[in-house]
């Protein structure tokens, strides 16, 4: 009985030792390039236009500064934001996207997605800034073109 005993525990601390050298082999084999990264801020530049006026749609365009994210290449470059509150999918290509957004009554934009966010109060000019002096270079103009008469 004694040698039964000591063959069956032989037998498991084999056994144990064979599965415990399997498993970490396992971990050591685990590629690190499968890690799926979430995107935050230090991954994404946002560009806005200079100039901003309340009648025209602005195109907003994002850049990722890694074209080869891996959330880009799980998703095949298909990312989805919430901008000012909807629901964008963006499609992106060679790590670039744009979407158009107008700031007739909203002069913000606000743009989230995983750990990245964006808030910002953009100046938007009204259509008679634009109008305006277009309308006082005409009249003077028209001023000095009376004088020479």
């Amino acid at each position: 009985m004694k040698k039964a005993l000591l063959a069956v525990t032989l037998f498991c601390s084999v056994i144990t030792g064979f599965a415990k050298e399997i498993h970490d082999e396992e971990i050591e084999l685990v590629d690190n390039s499968v890690v799926i990264d979430r995107i935050t801020n230090s991954d994404i530049e946002l560009t806005l236009p200079s100039l901003i006026f309340t009648f025209k749609e602005v195109e907003v365009k994002l850049k990722f500064i890694n074209p080869n994210h891996t959330k880009l290449q799980l998703n095949k470059g298909k990312i989805s934001f919430i901008i000012n509150g909807e629901d964008k999918e963006l499609v992106f290509v060679n790590g670039e996207a744009s979407f158009v957004q107008k700031f007739d009554t909203n002069k913000t934009l606000s743009i989230f997605t995983e750990d990245f966010s964006y808030n910002t109060t953009v100046t938007a000019y009204p259509l008679w800034a634009f109008l305006v002096p277009i309308g006082f270079i005409v009249l003077w103009i028209l001023k000095r073109m009376m004088r020479k008469k």
